[in-house]
């Protein structure tokens, strides 16, 4: 049975896991070989079918279902995803959540939130997040669905 512990928890590796793989990106590591085990250990993509809408993305590659589109999406370098270049990648120096609310249904945590990034520039953005995280076979955390968006700004 999902907790609010673990879904607290599943957020805050997502957050930590961004700054990890821009850590590595600016200290000359494989920001990408991190990124795919990122991939492997909190997403669903190896055992099952992932949702993943990226904040940045649009026309026919707005979704990504596979692992290999959402690889591109965090470190960029893939030529079949031109307009990616690693969002993940800036690097970000600290991101959190907020305004988290979630409900627990059996092995399933659904959960919305807002994530904000401070990039090593000083530049600060914040996203709308929708995670569906399952409790999977192994006991592991994935995520089965992850939606996200910045926030609407209507015209003045």
């Amino acid at each position: 049975m999902f907790t609010a512990e673990m879904v607290n928890t599943a957020l805050q590796t997502w957050c930590d896991n961004v700054v990890k793989v821009g850590k590595i990106y600016a200290e000359g590591g494989d920001a990408k070989a991190f990124s795919d085990q990122v991939l492997s250990d909190h997403y669903d993509y190896d055992n099952g079918h992932v949702l993943f809408k990226p904040t940045l993305t649009h026309g026919q590659q707005t979704f990504r279902p596979t692992k290999e589109g959402a690889l591109s999406y965090f470190v960029g370098g893939n030529s079949e995803f031109p307009d990616d270049n690693g969002f993940k990648l800036k690097p970000w120096v600290k991101v959190w959540f907020s305004k988290e609310d979630f409900i627990l249904h059996g092995d399933l945590a659904i959960v919305q939130c807002n994530v904000h990034f401070i990039g090593s520039d000083d530049s600060h953005i914040f996203v709308n997040k929708s995670f569906v995280f399952k409790e999977c076979e192994d006991g592991r955390v994935r995520i089965i669905l992850h939606q996200s968006s910045l926030p609407y700004q209507p015209q003045a």
